[in-house]
């Protein structure tokens, strides 16, 4: 299944074992295929596994991903706090 499509139209609800072989520049991407798989009516326990050789692209993507989540949360958590204000 390709990445980008598991978080479209799909509910995986009979899936329990998930393999990434790819990882997306955009880790929401992800989390949200992960989330296609833990949907409303899953009963059985989930495995999600995702490969990622070393001293590859892959590694520098993974990089990009943690960088992008905590200014994501950098940025949400500021914006919230200005709001409470």
């Amino acid at each position: 299944m390709w990445l980008k499509a598991g978080g479209l139209f799909l509910n995986l609800t009979v899936v329990s074992h998930v393999f990434f072989m790819d990882p997306w520049w955009n880790a929401i991407v992800e989390r949200q295929a992960q989330h296609r798989i833990h949907r409303i009516g899953q009963y059985r326990p989930i495995r999600i596994v995702r490969f990622v050789i070393e001293n590859t692209i892959e590694e520098r993507i993974l990089e990009l991903q943690e960088k992008k989540q905590l200014l994501f949360e950098g940025t949400v958590s500021g914006a919230s706090e200005a709001l409470e204000r």
